[in-house]
């Protein structure tokens, strides 16, 4: 099986492939008795996010033969030693992994294209609404497309952490000359990092997340 792409990420390595029934031969047989509950859609979605994740794992840690099933919440669960986050869009899944040093990761591939539908007021907060006053509609409809992408990443990454659902006004994002500013609760005690790359028409939205420290950002 070879990837559609792979590159090394801020907070990771990320390895994307096609999503396709004809490749489910190269995962474990656990992982295709699970996804076997799922349709056929879903089912191909599944087991492509897992062969994916297998080589960014082999890319920066060593090989795994273990099934990769999932936890509780639905997010992959990874070998000892390693953290893992996956996302699928059209016709590709893509995983990011990293070793693990304390920080959680999450990952999440988008089309720059923008959405049908305005979604300005689900996706933005007040203040990142403001921040785009004067630009076109298309550029608008386009930057809430990138911040849906970054927003999920991060939504991944503090999961293990809140274990709820996480509505995407509870974060704000800011953008720095350096990257992006997750701006966050102080409650919530965490520190949370965020990064965005554009991939051909993709976007790849990564994020990190740990206990708090003296770097956390609250609001």
């Amino acid at each position: 099986m070879t990837p559609a792409f792979a590159r090394p990420l801020v907070h990771g390595h990320a390895v994307a492939v096609a999503i396709t029934a004809d490749d489910e031969r190269h995962n474990h047989p656990d992982e295709r008795a699970a996804a076997a509950r799922f349709g056929p859609s879903r089912a191909a979605e599944y087991l492509a996010g897992r062969r994916a994740l297998r080589h960014a794992i082999a890319a920066v840690a060593a090989p795994t033969r273990t099934p990769i099933g999932a936890d509780v919440r639905g997010a992959p669960a990874v070998p000892a030693g390693v953290v893992g986050s996956i996302s699928h869009k059209g016709a590709l899944a893509i995983a990011v992994a990293a070793l693990d040093d304390g920080w959680t990761l999450g990952v999440d591939l988008e089309r720059q294209a923008p959405r049908t539908l305005d979604l300005r007021r689900k996706v933005l907060t007040a203040d990142e609404q403001a921040a785009l006053a004067g630009a076109t509609d298309d550029a608008i409809r386009r930057a809430v497309v990138r911040a849906f992408s970054i927003k999920e990443a991060v939504y991944k990454a503090i999961d293990p952490f809140l274990r709820r659902y996480v509505g995407f006004l509870e974060v704000a994002l800011e953008d720095t000359a350096t990257g992006v500013r997750v701006v966050a609760p102080a409650a919530w005690g965490l520190d949370i990092e965020a990064a965005v790359v554009a991939h051909d028409d993709y976007w790849i939205a990564t994020a990190r997340a740990r206990r708090g420290s003296a770097l956390t950002v609250g609001k």
